[in-house]
């Protein structure tokens, strides 16, 4: 597993879908239980209005003040990229980010009770990036006739909180997925829809947050707008796996100040125990 959550062989092939864009329907309402049925069934759910207006402008602020001057996160011939690891370890401002009281919910729903934060980025992008599309991690392959017989839930190891900083719009270039496409059981081959779905944007509210399961595929479309798309992605997985900074009950690596400001449940969240 690489620092930004994906795993080695994220697709095979082209995978870059250049066909009309729909969007994913918004929720009118939140419901814990619809959004495990979500996770399960679609492979994702969306989270409304976890953040703030203020805690929008907060988040943006802090990503902007981070990681030194702007020039050196231009790609060229591809866009604007900072992408900067959450620093769990160090500042406790980042901590409200990984246990929203809905989101934990979930989780729990889908995973059970022995789920960690494994890592987390800060990103913004510019003009540009059209990602393919891809998995962020596929715990094991299966056979379709395995995914698709209805006795069987496919279990969720691995998921991926995306917390949107902008009133997103296509030019912007959200994030886009197929709804079922888990159920692929493999990462996308030379392909760019699956059983006949396309894929979909997450069109989303600043202070929204879209949970997803690592073998969802999904992408993003190309921004072509002059602004820069703001998103801090937090990464959840069973115990069991590995984390990409040491657990949180190994203090001597942990600053006082977040010894001092996570609570139980973040401690938990963050390797204290270490596994079940």
């Amino acid at each position: 597993m690489r620092a930004n959550g994906h795993n080695e062989v994220r697709s095979i092939g082209d995978t870059v879908y250049r066909g009309e864009i729909p969007n994913l329907p918004y929720p009118a309402e939140f419901h814990v239980e619809a959004a495990i049925e979500g996770m399960h069934r679609d492979g994702y759910c969306i989270l409304p209005r976890v953040l703030d207006a203020d805690g929008v402008r907060r988040l943006r602020d802090k990503i902007d003040g981070s990681g030194g001057p702007d020039e050196q996160y231009e790609v060229a011939k591809w866009c604007f990229n900072k992408h900067l690891p959450s620093d769990y370890m160090h500042d406790p401002e980042m901590l409200q980010y990984i246990d929203p009281p809905d989101m934990i919910a979930v989780l729990e729903g889908c995973m059970g009770q022995f789920f960690q934060v494994i890592g987390g980025t800060l990103w913004v992008t510019g003009q540009g990036r059209q990602m393919p599309l891809h998995v962020d991690f596929l715990p094991f392959p299966l056979p379709e006739d395995v995914t698709h017989d209805p006795r069987i839930t496919i279990p969720i190891f691995f998921a991926t909180a995306h917390y949107y900083l902008d009133d997103l719009t296509l030019d912007l270039g959200p994030t886009t997925i197929i709804p079922g496409s888990h159920r692929a059981g493999r990462p996308p081959t030379n392909e760019t829809s699956y059983e006949g779905v396309v894929p979909h944007a997450v069109m989303l509210k600043a202070g929204d947050v879209c949970l997803f399961r690592s073998d969802l595929w999904h992408a993003a479309a190309m921004n072509t707008s002059e602004r820069r798309r703001y998103m801090v992605q937090v990464h959840y997985a069973h115990s069991t796996m590995g984390k990409w900074f040491p657990p949180i009950e190994l203090e001597q690596y942990w600053s006082a100040e977040v010894l001092t400001a996570a609570t139980p449940q973040q401690r938990r969240l963050l390797g204290q125990p270490r596994h079940p």
